[in-house]
């Protein structure tokens, strides 16, 4: 039963979090002069949960959403607008993570017991916030990052850069499965935490 809930838990907190950040990055673009993925300015989660980086995250801690296609023309600067498009979600999901995963540590300092119920959750939800922004830092498709590295190539470098993406992706894909990442994030979620005591 407690797995079962486990699962529930954390498949609710994956659901919010892919759907807020992938609003953000839609929300940037169109903002910044870009309407190609118009439709996905909705926190509608259907819109934003890609079921393979689901699943990966329901599993092995990490995974993707579905990718928001941009098109730089628009934008009025373009390194500048796909900078800003894969900066601010990311730095929106540390900030978010953060603050929620010091709220939960305040609030485990009642007793009461419902509220140490809403600590939990709040706990998980910061810690999957601030995993998925920092995840997202790395510069492959469809994570926010290969948006940032786009935006500081060259245009020969951005070539070669897409044709390595295919093997990239499965690399970074045998990484995750391996547990590659756990350690490292953990350590940094611990970090956190006893910032906040």
């Amino acid at each position: 039963m407690i797995y079962i809930l486990s699962y529930i838990l954390n498949t609710v907190c994956i659901v919010i979090v892919v759907t807020v950040h992938g609003f953000l990055t839609a929300l940037t673009s169109d903002l910044l002069g870009d309407n190609t993925s118009k439709n996905m300015v909705s926190l509608n989660p259907k819109k934003h949960v890609e079921p393979l980086g689901f699943l990966f995250m329901l599993f092995f801690r990490f995974g993707w959403g579905q990718p928001v296609k941009t098109t730089s023309y628009y934008y009025k600067n373009k390194k500048t607008g796909l900078l800003l498009t894969g900066v601010i979600p990311i730095a929106a999901g540390i900030i978010l993570g953060v603050a929620l995963m010091g709220l939960s540590v305040a609030l485990s300092q009642i007793t009461a017991e419902w509220i140490g119920y809403a600590a939990y959750f709040i706990q998980l939800l910061g810690t999957t916030a601030l995993r998925f922004a920092i995840f997202n830092i790395i510069p492959i498709y469809p994570l926010s990052g290969s948006k940032i590295i786009t935006a500081l190539l060259s245009p020969n470098g951005i070539v070669k850069y897409n044709q390595m993406e295919k093997i990239f992706q499965i690399v970074l894909m045998l990484v995750i499965i391996m547990g590659v990442l756990n350690t490292p994030f953990f350590m940094i979620e611990q970090f956190v935490m006893n910032i906040f005591g």
